[in-house]
């Protein structure tokens, strides 16, 4: 494939389409229009269908789900204003309001809390991993959701005013997912239920994504995370300057977060189940994941199996591992279940490996059985030049 000549990230390899590419630079309302603008047609197709899934997994129409969002609105300001300004600016650009945008960037709070889970919270799988096995670190993901998010998704790549400059593969109108910085900061995750999701007014899943890609430094990231007052369970995999940490989180603060260092020689595979022990958290609650991901510990299982099979990690033969239809179609490589209702479909929306060492993300946008690899050096970006 050939990059356009304006990307700075020039990707090669073969592909089936041209990745969906936005770019923006300068402040956050200034950010949030080009964003807007460039993504228009996509952000108002997540719109139409999470106010489907809002209705159809969390009975909530679209009145209340912007309603609910709005409660969220002071505990945003004052965790970090910025977003609260480039939500507006996507707003603009997009030729929606406010309201929908930052209901859309609390699908996660809305979709996972305990009203949903009583509807039948919708079906997502995600598998993380971090191979330090090898002189160079490798990590990656496939991000499992809804089928729709193929032709929502775009790669964001951002040059804010003040800041490292960072890269985030998103679903059209949020604010981030998984990506890297010019900090050489990566960041990875994957949805996590338990007992005291209750979608409650708290710092949203998917602005804290965003705030971890705007930190400095590993240790920035891992203190934006304690110090926020979550909303929402999460698993966080931060790496950078050849080490990594995961960080399993539930709703609160600081007592709410369990830490573990991956050490240089070690592999470590997360799926969508806790693994830290009750005691790492302040608070008792129940692992609604295995209920929710039914295939979260055949995931898990398989890939680290796979992986320790391996006669030497490396991006080809993590590549094998993200294609791989054990248990298919709730295999790593997710694909939709035609015996599942639609609303219960999901599929590998996004598959990446990352070398942050290098500043290189490959990238699958798509089954990555299916859809050729786009690797994506992102080291002159980072740099400030082109």
């Amino acid at each position: 494939m050939t990059a356009e000549p304006p990307n700075p990230a020039r990707p090669s390899g073969p592909a089936s389409a041209e990745p969906p590419l936005v770019r923006t630079s300068g402040s956050p309302r200034g950010r949030g229009r080009q964003y807007g603008a460039a993504a228009r047609e996509r952000v108002q197709l997540s719109l139409e269908n999470y106010e489907r899934m809002y209705a159809h997994f969390a009975e909530v129409d679209w009145r209340a789900a912007t309603a609910l969002a709005e409660t969220f609105v002071p505990v945003i300001e004052e965790f970090n204003a910025d977003h609260l300004e480039e939500m507006a600016g996507i707003a603009d650009g997009a030729g929606v309001s406010f309201a929908d945008i930052l209901a859309l960037n609390l699908r996660t709070e809305i979709l996972f809390s305990a009203r949903a889970r009583t509807a039948g919270a919708p079906p997502a799988e995600c598998t993380v991993f971090a191979d330090l096995r090898g002189p160079d670190p490798i990590v990656g993901q496939n991000w499992d959701w809804q089928p729709f998010a193929h032709r929502t998704i775009v790669i964001l790549q951002t040059e804010p005013t003040n800041g490292p400059r960072w890269v985030s593969v998103v679903e059209a109108g949020l604010l981030a997912k998984f990506g890297m910085n010019s900090a050489g900061l990566t960041v990875l995750t994957n949805a996590l239920v338990s007992s005291v999701d209750r979608g409650r007014p708290g710092v949203p899943y998917h602005l804290l994504l965003r705030a971890l890609l705007e930190s400095e430094s590993m240790a920035a990231a891992e203190e934006t995370l304690r110090s926020a007052n979550r909303s929402s369970s999460a698993n966080y995999l931060l790496a950078a300057e050849g080490r990594a940490v995961d960080l399993e989180a539930r709703p609160g603060g600081p007592a709410e977060l369990a830490r573990r260092a991956i050490t240089p020689g070690t592999l470590y595979v997360h799926t969508n189940h806790f693994t830290s022990p009750e005691t790492a958290f302040g608070t008792p609650a129940a692992d609604h994941g295995p209920d929710v991901f039914p295939d979260t510990h055949a995931r898990h299982t398989r890939a680290t199996t796979l992986a320790r099979a391996m006669p030497y990690p490396s991006v080809a033969a993590w590549q094998e591992v993200l294609r791989d239809h054990d248990n298919h179609p709730e295999s790593i490589c997710c694909h939709p279940d035609p015996a599942a209702a639609e609303p219960n479909r999901s599929s590998t929306v996004a598959s990446t490996i990352i070398e942050p060492d290098r500043r290189t993300m490959h990238l699958t946008l798509g089954n990555p059985c299916t859809t050729a690899r786009v690797t994506y050096a992102y080291r002159d970006f980072f740099k400030g030049r082109g």
